[in-house]
């Protein structure tokens, strides 16, 4: 028996806010000039004009190394991120000899949490480190998770916690850092410093700096984001529970607040005055493409309408990659436990970073910081 004929259906396309990404853009050339235009609007939201020079000499310290129970040791070292102020991070290197060449490496980049550097290695609060709560690691120990794998870990700690701590505030006020750098901004200088840390991964004689990766959860996710779109040296990145977009956030202030954590102070009027901002997640994003990046984030993680709109964004960012032969090397993972980090995101994240740093493919582009 026949089947009656229809007619072919074409799906009606998917229009979303975040289609200005390819505007103008319908070969690889197109891309590139259009990629430095946003690569300049992304470093003037950063402000890093007002930044300092990257040191020269870092002069690593290592104040504190010890076998951990699981074999890999961990070293509690510091470096100069500006002439007068040395950063703080936890190193962890797997036991055995490094094969020739170096093993695979990854920054790992805490949430707004105080003890998160030493959080993310599965190891309790310091004294330097009073934290509210319990202290639970709640699945948030994935260098740990990547040592084991057989990393080289990194987890540096953001400049305004822990051992950083501002004298006068709690952790994560910003505003001895501001009285300090007024032309600056935040996320300017984490990302900067997150450069930095670059520079000693790929400094170390276990690394192979060719095969360094970025991930990091809430703050530390879009930390991720912002490194790994202006550092092309982070040749993987996996990106967790990362704050909301900006255009598409329904409390847009929470990116240019008055008080605590400012990230951006400069965009507060333009916000209070119902402006939009010039470069949002989705440019973010593309700056990173070729380059492998997985993006995990909860539907119900803060704001369901503007969680759904970044699917949005991945459908764009997706045709980028088509565009630039690079299907492959970008994901998202869409999950419903809220702000948290699963099993099953934890097994995403080693399995993206084995198969992009352990089985690297050819289409990432020249490695450069």
């Amino acid at each position: 028996m026949n089947e009656p004929s229809h007619p072919n259906w074409t799906p009606d396309p998917v229009v979303t806010p975040w289609d200005d990404l390819l505007a103008g853009v319908d070969t690889p050339a197109d891309w590139a000039t259009k990629r430095e235009k946003v690569r300049e609007r992304f470093l003037a939201l950063l402000r890093m004009e007002a930044a300092p020079p990257r040191p020269h000499d870092l002069d690593v310290r290592v104040h504190e190394e010890w076998t951990d129970a699981e074999g890999f040791a961990i070293r509690r070292i510091s470096y100069f991120v500006e002439p007068d102020e040395r950063a703080h991070a936890y190193l962890a290197i797997p036991a055995g000899d490094a094969p020739p060449g170096g093993r695979p490496a990854v920054l790992c980049i805490h949430g707004t949490t105080n003890w998160g550097a030493r959080q993310t290695l599965g190891l309790p609060p310091s004294a330097d480190e009073p934290e509210p709560g319990n202290g639970r690691i709640d699945g948030k120990d994935f260098a740990r998770l990547l040592a084991r794998a057989g990393y080289v870990t990194l987890s540096p700690e953001h400049f305004c916690c822990a051992t950083r701590r501002p004298k006068t505030a709690r952790a994560y006020d910003t505003a001895e850092f501001y009285a300090r750098h007024p032309n600056w901004s935040a996320c300017g200088k984490s990302t900067f410093e997150n450069r930095i840390a670059l520079d000693v991964l790929c400094g170390l004689p276990e690394v192979d700096a060719g095969r360094i990766g970025a991930t990091g959860h809430s703050l530390g996710g879009h930390n991720t984001i912002f490194l790994a779109a202006v550092d092309d040296r982070v040749r993987a990145a996996f990106p967790h529970c990362a704050g909301l977009t900006i255009n598409q956030n329904p409390a847009p202030l929470h990116w240019s607040r008055d008080h605590w954590y400012v990230y951006f102070p400069q965009l507060r009027p333009r916000l209070l005055a119902g402006e939009r901002v010039e470069c949002d997640f989705h440019e973010m994003m593309a700056l990173i493409a070729p380059r492998p990046l997985l993006e995990v984030f909860a539907i119900n993680d803060t704001d369901f309408a503007a969680q759904s709109q970044r699917v949005g964004l991945h459908v764009n960012l997706a045709e980028l990659y088509r565009l630039l032969d690079a299907q492959a090397n970008h994901a998202f993972f869409v999950f419903g436990d809220g702000h948290a980090m699963t099993a099953q995101t934890r097994a995403l994240l080693v399995s993206w970073m084995d198969r992009h740093l352990k089985h690297a493919g050819d289409k990432l582009g020249p490695a450069g910081g």
